[in-house]
């Protein structure tokens, strides 16, 4: 397309562009045809050869019918005019004012082949003059230019006629006026011509007719090329009247299209705008082709007019500047920069450059912008200075450098900020920046920054700064005594420049410290507020929706209802202020945090019935109710809420993922996803909890099909999607898995790694009992960034309570007492006590009643002192563990009276304690608290007690009581109470809940050791041998894999996966030889052992194909019929899998 470009413009030269056919026209016209409908309009080159081969050929043009000619294209037919020499293209102008798009000429023939031309000279065929002549006189002058060729009717004629398909459409002879009208109206909209429009009448259109096509042209705003290509062809038709009343709006036309090419015409049309007639907008168009044309020095001319001019406001003069300064800037040329800076003076007369400078966006853009400011305070002021001309004011230069510090702080790198801002210390580029640190993540370096400009001399930092400073504080990752510590600094910020704070930083300020449970600050806070702003009359106090919620807040977080009641009460009561629906969903979450269910449930109705239930209230509702796994009850919230127009989003549908998952409906859970995403609902948290419950069930493979999913739904993956990967991985025991994809998380940047991350993966490697990685991922946490926090310093408290599983040199380092001594000093460390376990600057609790919640709830501080407990009490410190226990109640209940309930953690080591020191009475007591507390905090709500088959207890607390059924269990077989063992089980059973694998293997070798053979059996046989998968050694000698399935191992490491252990059967071995050596002397034996032969197969099955290995266990169980300790039992239990590994032979893999 270029060669032919190129050739058609020079002097006879069409034979180089049309060379002599070698093949049939037909053919040539289908291969040209699909050439050419690439999506740019055809050269014209048909006009170019009419003048520059006139009288050697007749150039007349058939018209096809827009039917065949294609579909319409759509790029400039002037395109590549950038490649033509200038020459060249005044000449091109003076030829194709309006050209066609080419069509083959009628007297070419097929297998006609050129003649060579030698050159002559050019005699324009056109003048310049005959363009504004009457459509008369041109139509007159038509017969210049014909041969007669166009009359040719021989058979070639013909059938290249019919090659073409002109079907009810007139040749005309080829003029210059009827190249301008078929142009015009080749593609117009079908108001000016139909589809079978004549094209002879299009070419004899008036003017009028160009002037409406061009005025619905201008009316429809087309982006269309071909549609702006027109209206240039039919504005340059125009006569020079016409062309002056029509030039602004083509130029405006035009300088949509956004094409370069168009550059030069917008320049054209805008230099013909006299002074006058200039508008904003012309004049910053004009501006921006000069720009793209290279032309600055035109440009800075038009801006100079600009400037002087009065009718062009400032916003246009700034964007011109913007345009012309980082061209200069962009061309690394001293002399383009002085060009425009040299016109400071007149600048400055017309803005302030410290207002403007933001507006400067294309300077911002520019690439290496920061270096270019460094560089002109090191030696660009010396290199304007050095240049001829006028010499630059101090001011002039100083403007500049502040403009290019400015925009340069926009895309510097983070090393270059504060060298940036060390040029000018201009306290505007300081608040220009520190605005924005927080939407662009740099909340550290925000601070370092802030921390300088509020030494400056005479800053001033702004409300703006302030706040976003506040945001930086309260989003940094940091320990919340070091976010304390800056939030004071920054309130002491507003006292010393502004002397009030302002009213939205009381709010944030009491946000921040009620969302953190600050009961003192709040009330603190809240009472100056109210101070202040009382008798604001532009914003009264009190009507405003929020004035209550942070003191309602700041109890509701810390789950004190009775506080957060009080203050609702009295809302109305004192204030005589109707609460709103924000009050009343504060209320509803103060019965959440405290997981006080029936509260909640009570306000939740009586929310409803006020009206003023909305979206997030039915959503907390759910919420606790799907979390604890009823599911009807959260159904019928749900389908509550639709018939009052809640629309459901992820909150409310996660809440119907956790009430399925809760009651291992997996697959339900996974079509209310699947149901979301096609709603459009694609929100990565619901899929989220489904990969959390496989997780918690061991089921990575179901883990690994949700990940499909979520990629085959475009569910894009978040942190919190590898956070319950990780956690999967950790609860199968894969610890060194989830530190490869940590580490290459880290190394790689595949999600935002977080400190849970980092907790999770030393939680699995004390779950291994690896307590050395422990301590070494904590240091590879804080070369991070990340600091040390409560969890993960309680975490190596872990690891250094595992000190027997150190390597033999580390553990050597210290005694058994001094690792102990040192993990408490670490706890006494996060919690701020001294060594006699006093608290230091903090002030003991006021004294407040039971809560509810209390004995099931779970926070850190429950966790840690729980877990410390359970520490203390199995290194049999108890006097140490009681210890804590009482610092518990002083500092998080405010008694220290010893009947109060304990969660749950505690009570379960207390029971252990009193177990180990033989004091049932104390143990029983514990347990009755531990027992009809459970009963009441973890009741069902889908419990209807005229339904019998209704839950009593929610599915997530089921299995609550499993350890401590475990202590009673151990204590009523020391006392040999087998009727007690038996109406215990019953009793726990009937109120709802259920004995995890560990409980049913304990209560049926206690059965057995208590001779409760027929009752221990049956139990087996019914609950834990539908999943026993046979002998180790027996799998071995039968030559059958000896590993069973990787799933399988893994979901027996679930205690809710009920499988009998080695120990258990050996217990029920020994009762069935005890048995059989009985019954010839027994009756009563005999019939107990025929029943259990009948009722107990699989039992009975394991028994006479177990094969003895002589292991320890077994001969501590068969061969010397010593009971031994139960605690044998559960370490036999825990180890069961390391034990088949190593071919031991007593257990199950």
């Amino acid at each position: 397309m270029l060669e032919k470009t190129a050739a058609s413009l020079e002097p006879c030269g069409f034979q180089r562009v049309v060379p002599g056919a070698t093949q049939s026209f037909r053919t040539t016209r289908q291969l040209r045809n699909s050439f050419w409908q690439h999506g740019a309009n055809e050269i014209e080159l048909t006009t170019a050869w009419q003048a520059l081969m006139h009288g050697t050929f007749d150039l007349n043009v058939g018209s096809a019918s827009e039917e065949n000619r294609g579909s319409a294209l759509s790029a400039s037919a002037f395109l590549l005019d950038f490649l033509y020499p200038s020459g060249a293209v005044t000449l091109m102008r003076r030829l194709s004012l309006a050209t066609p798009i080419s069509r083959r000429p009628e007297n070419l023939h097929y297998g006609h082949r050129f003649t060579k031309f030698g050159p002559r000279s050019y005699t324009p065929s056109l003048p310049r003059r005959q363009v504004n002549r009457p459509e008369t006189e041109l139509a007159n002058g038509q017969g210049a230019h014909e041969t007669g060729g166009s009359s040719s009717t021989n058979e070639t004629d013909t059938r290249y006629s019919e090659d073409i398909e002109v079907s009810g459409v007139r040749k005309t002879p080829n003029t210059a006026a009827n190249g301008i009208a078929q142009e015009a109206g080749l593609k117009t909209h079908d108001a000016l011509t139909q589809p079978d429009t004549p094209l002879d009448e299009i070419g004899h259109s008036s003017s009028n007719d160009r002037i409406e096509a061009l005025d619905k042209l201008l009316e429809s705003g087309s982006d269309e090329p071909e549609d702006i290509d027109r209206v240039w062809y039919l504005y340059r038709a125009l006569n020079e009247p016409s062309q002056t009343i029509y030039v602004e709006k083509v130029l405006d036309f035009l300088s949509k299209s956004g094409r370069l090419s168009d550059s030069w015409k917008i320049s054209e049309l805008f230099h013909k705008v006299p002074l006058s007639r200039w508008t904003n907008q012309i004049f910053v168009e004009g501006v921006t082709a000069d720009i793209n044309l290279q032309n600055d020095s035109r440009a800075v001319e038009v801006l100079i007019k600009g400037l002087q001019h009065s009718s062009i406001d400032v916003p246009s003069l700034v964007d011109a500047l913007d345009l012309i300064l980082a061209s200069a800037l962009r061309s690394d040329m001293a002399e383009k920069l002085k060009g425009i800076w040299k016109h400071y003076p007149e600048m400055a007369k017309r803005w302030d450059f410290g207002g403007i400078t933001s507006q400067l966006k294309h300077v911002a853009s520019i690439p290496g912008l920061a270096q270019k400011a460094l560089e002109f305070q090191i030696r660009g002021r010396q290199e304007l200075q050095n240049l001829e001309d006028t010499a630059l004011s101090q001011e002039a230069l100083d403007t500049l450098q502040r403009i290019l510090v400015r925009r340069a702080l926009l895309s510097c790198a983070d090393t270059q900020v504060i060298s940036l801002l060390d040029v000018t210390k201009d306290p505007l580029a300081f608040e220009e920046y520190l605005r924005s640190v927080v939407s662009r993540r740099k909340e550290e370096l925000g601070m370092k920054v802030y921390r300088i400009y509020r030494e400056l001399p005479g800053s001033l930092p702004s409300h703006a700064v302030l706040h976003e400073i506040f945001k930086a504080y309260t989003q940094l990752r940091a320990p919340m005594s070091v976010k304390y510590a800056g939030l004071e600094l920054l309130w002491g910020d507003w006292h010393k420049f502004h002397a009030t704070p302002s009213r939205r930083a009381f709010q944030r300020y009491l946000a921040f410290y009620a969302s953190e449970g600050d009961t003192h600050r709040v009330y603190e806070l809240w009472t100056r507020y109210i101070k202040l702003f009382r008798d604001d009359p532009k914003f009264p106090i009190l009507s405003s929706d929020d004035v209550f919620a942070h003191l309602l807040q700041v109890h509701a977080v810390l789950g004190e209802v009775e506080e957060t009641q009080r203050i609702f009460d009295d809302i109305s009561g004192k204030f005589g202020i109707e609460p709103n629906t924000y009050y009343w969903n504060i209320l509803l979450n103060s019965h959440v945090k405290a997981g006080d269910y029936d509260g909640a449930i009570s306000t939740f109705e009586r929310l409803v019935a006020a009206g003023k239930a909305d979206r997030y209230s039915y959503g907390t509702m759910m919420q606790m109710a799907g979390s604890r796994g009823d599911l009807a009850f959260t159904i019928d919230i749900y389908r509550q809420g639709l018939n009052r127009g809640v629309r459901p989003d992820d909150a409310i549908l996660s809440s119907l993922v956790d009430a399925y998952c809760q009651n291992d409906y997996m697959q339900e859970a996974q079509d209310v996803c699947a149901r979301a995403v096609r709603k459009g609902i694609v929100v990565t948290r619901m899929w989220n909890k489904l990969i959390h419950y496989h997780a918690l069930r061991r089921d990575l493979a179901a883990v690994n099909k949700v990940l499909g999913l979520m990629a085959d739904n475009d569910v894009p993956y978040n942190q919190f999607t590898y956070q319950q990967l990780l956690l999967g991985l950790a609860l199968c025991r894969q610890p060194q898995h989830a530190l490869s994809l940590l580490s290459v998380a880290l190394k790689d940047n595949i999600f935002d790694v977080s400190a849970v991350h980092f907790h999770i993966v030393m939680g699995a490697l004390l779950m291994n009992g690896e307590p050395g990685p422990v301590r070494r991922l904590h240091k590879m946490m804080q070369d991070y960034g990340f600091p040390s926090s409560s969890t993960s310093l309680f975490q190596v408290i872990q690891a250094l309570g595992q000190w027997k599983n150190l390597p033999p040199q580390q553990r050597a380092r210290l005694t058994p007492t001094e690792w102990l001594g040192k993990s408490l000093r670490l706890f006494n460390q996060i919690y701020g006590l001294d060594n006699k376990k006093k608290l230091r600057g903090l002030s003991p609790p006021a004294p407040n009643s039971a809560r509810l919640g209390e004995l099931l709830g779970l926070n850190t501080e429950r966790f840690h002192f729980g877990t410390m407990v359970y520490i203390l009490t199995e290194m049999k410190d108890f006097l140490e563990a009681r210890e804590l226990i009482d610092l518990y109640r002083y500092i998080f209940q405010g008694r220290q009276d010893s009947n109060g309930v304990l969660p749950i953690r505690m009570l379960n080591s207390i029971m252990s304690a009193d177990f180990q020191e033989i004091q049932y009475d104390r143990v029983t007591t514990t347990w009755n608290i531990l027992f009809e507390n459970a009963k009441i905090e973890a009741r069902s709500a889908d419990f209807d007690e005229e339904l019998p088959h209704t839950s009593k207890i929610s599915p997530k607390y089921r299995y609550v009581l499993s350890h401590g059924l475990g202590v009673m269990l151990k204590m009523l077989l020391n006392k040999g109470d087998a009727a007690g063992i038996q109406d215990l089980v019953k009793e726990v059973r009937s109120a709802g809940f259920e004995l995890d694998s560990r409980n049913w293997n304990n209560y049926i070798q206690a059965l057995v050791q208590l001779r409760e053979y027929k009752e221990a059996f049956m139990t087996c046989e019914k609950v834990l041998m539908p999943n026993w998968t046979g002998w180790y050694v027996v799998r071995l000698r039968e030559n059958v894999p000896t590993k069973l399935p990787l799933d399988l191992r893994r979901k027996g490491a679930s205690p809710r996966y009920l499988r009998p252990v080695a120990t258990t059967l050996y217990r029920l071995s020994k009762g069935y030889m005890e048995l059989d050596q009985l019954a010839p002397w027994s009756t009563e034996a005999a019939k107990t052992v025929r029943e259990i032969e009948k009722e107990c197969v699989q039992v009975v099955r394991a028994i006479k194909s177990m094969i003895r290995v002589h292991s320890q266990l077994e001969y501590e169980i068969l061969k010397e019929g010593d009971y031994v300790d139960m605690d044998a039992a559960e370490l036999e239990y825990d180890d069961q899998e390391s034990q088949d590994g190593r071919g031991r032979g007593e257990g199950m893999n």
